[in-house]
């Protein structure tokens, strides 16, 4: 088994005159929490575009468990969760059937896939809403129904794009702890935010990006060891 379930080398990507990437590189170890973090137009989302195979970046390379991508994208995605930003599950279908429609795309059959389905709700304290529409839920409803949605095919990493932007605090806790409890079952996260307090209670290793350049690759020990805090990186940035 590998060391590192995903691999980024000298990741670059350009729109037109605008650089969203410029040489990124790291590493994410098997049974991190790693979070990806940055202001607004840093390149978090160019980055993980280019990891869900939507975006094609310019030059680079990407191994995820071992594997290049773009070049073995359909053996990839069956190891992969993704959870974007937006909103896409299906409204005119109940919960449950969100799942069981989605477990298809794997090739998740049968028993197993409602199988896989019920302990997903149950994990996701969403058992009582298993007959409901996905118009009928809250924000914070969709937002564990996508995660636990993400997690039908077993991946074995997971890809989140600011899971919990918008939800009141008391959800956005809730889910802090759902994945923290995935990352103790072995389950690879790499997460982007923009809440510096979720950042310092999830995150056992980050990257900052600041206008497509990572300007730090290490532990929130470290940064805290150069008497700063993410706060004081971000002041920093705005300054410049």
């Amino acid at each position: 088994m590998e060391k590192y379930i995903l691999e980024i080398n000298c990741l670059t990507k350009n729109f037109n005159r605008l650089r969203a990437l410029s040489e990124v590189s790291f590493k994410i170890r098997r049974g991190d929490f790693f979070g990806l973090i940055g202001p607004n137009g840093a390149g978090k989302s160019t980055l993980l575009k280019i990891l869900y195979g939507i975006v094609i970046p310019d030059s680079g390379n990407i191994f995820i468990n071992g594997l290049d991508l773009p070049s073995n994208y359909k053996k990839i995605k069956y190891s992969l969760g993704i959870v974007p930003q937006e909103d896409n599950l299906d409204e005119d279908l109940s919960v449950y059937d969100n799942l069981i429609v989605y477990s298809k795309y794997f090739g998740i059959k049968g028993g197993e896939s409602r199988r896989r389905a019920n302990e997903l709700l149950n994990f996701f304290d969403m058992g009582e809403k298993k007959y409901s529409k996905v118009s009928e839920l809250s924000g914070g409803l969709k937002r564990r129904l996508m995660i636990a949605r993400a997690l039908i095919n077993n991946p074995s990493l997971i890809i989140l794009d600011e899971p919990t932007s918008g939800l009141d605090p008391e959800y956005r806790q809730n889910i802090w702890e759902k994945l923290k409890a995935l990352n103790r079952n072995g389950v690879t996260i790499l997460m982007s935010t923009h809440y510096m307090e979720e950042a310092e209670r999830l995150f056992n290793k980050i990257i900052i990006l600041n206008h497509g350049n990572l300007i730090f690759n290490g532990t929130i020990s470290e940064i805290t060891l150069n008497k700063k805090s993410l706060e004081d990186i971000f002041i920093d940035i705005a300054k410049n």
